[in-house]
């Protein structure tokens, strides 16, 4: 159980690792974002830098061998996959500068880790 709950709080990690270096300005994200407004602007934001942090917390909980933690982080997966699909598919958020290839493939990239993320999880619940 307990290497279960590791492995898993690493593909978690990975998730959030990832999604850290996609940071607008960073080296790979490019898109301009200035057509976002106020509440739309932060509270993109503000989601994204909560499942951040709530991924930091379930990964430690998963450290300690929680029982929430397979919950919380199955729906911490979920929150990744969408994230990465509402982009790729040009949903939100919307940028008149197109996603660059590495970006898009970085993208493809985190949505296949946080669907083998919610798949182990699931398989351990």
């Amino acid at each position: 159980m307990i290497i279960t709950n590791f492995f898993a709080g690493l593909l978690l990690f990975s998730n959030v690792t990832l999604l850290a270096i996609l940071v607008p300005g960073g080296p790979i994200e490019n898109r301009d974002f200035s057509n976002l407004k106020g509440v739309t602007f932060w509270g993109f934001n503000i989601f994204l830098i909560s499942l951040g942090l709530a991924t930091f917390v379930n990964v430690y909980l998963l450290f300690e061998n929680q029982e929430i933690s397979i919950i919380m982080g199955i729906i911490i997966s979920i929150f990744y996959m969408f994230v990465y699909l509402l982009d790729l598919g040009k949903i939100f958020p919307k940028s008149p500068t197109k996603m660059s290839n590495s970006l898009m493939l970085m993208e493809i990239i985190n949505l296949m880790i946080s669907i083998l993320s919610f798949i182990f999880l699931i398989s351990i619940y």
